[in-house]
């Protein structure tokens, strides 16, 4: 669904989120995924928004063609998925949107979260963020310097180029950000 800029659903609800310690549980409330029916991503992130249910919707620009001017849209990082904090009355008012083909339930919520934070700070940079594919775990390392400064991921080549590959393993997504051999050390 193409939306105008002002009617797009925030990407963070509420957001501090992502703030504070995910391995304590506040009211029973727990990381959940939800897997959306085809392009509903922000048809349910706007659903959670109303019934005041924190979400993570990371999107991206990407420009659509068009006959005689530039448009731009934004859409999900990781099409089909949302990521939502709830507790069971939570789950199923977000089932009760009509948007959810199944939820996935996060059994490492500290991992999960600190890989969500790692994309966060990615989309906020400003650096192109770019999707790519799932990798096994292989060699962590740290960025040391510049805006992804303590952001932990793998490190790939292509193209005489360096990109830091983002990962959230829960549902086997990754993005890539490009950057500078230098600006990073093995963890």
């Amino acid at each position: 669904m193409t939306l105008s800029p002002e009617k797009n659903p925030s990407p963070l609800f509420p957001e501090n989120l992502l703030d504070g310690d995910p391995s304590s549980q506040k009211g029973r409330l727990c990381w959940r995924i939800a897997h959306v029916k085809s392009r509903r991503e922000k048809a349910l992130a706007g659903y959670l928004a109303d019934h005041g249910i924190g979400y993570f919707l990371p999107m991206v620009q990407r420009r659509q063609p068009a006959a005689k001017r530039v448009r731009y849209s934004l859409l999900p990082l990781f099409p089909g998925y949302l990521f939502f904090k709830a507790d069971d009355s939570g789950r199923y008012t977000a089932l009760r949107s009509n948007q959810i083909a199944r939820v996935i339930d996060v059994s490492d919520p500290v991992t999960l979260v600190q890989e969500l934070r790692g994309i966060h700070q990615a989309l906020c940079s400003g650096l192109p963020v770019l999707p790519a594919d799932f990798l096994q775990p292989g060699r962590r390392v740290r960025v040391t310097k510049g805006p992804l400064k303590d952001v932990e991921g793998v490190v790939i080549r292509r193209d005489k180029h360096f990109r830091l590959v983002l990962s959230v393993s829960s549902i086997m997504q990754s993005v890539s950000v490009e950057l500078d051999s230098d600006m990073v050390e093995p963890v």
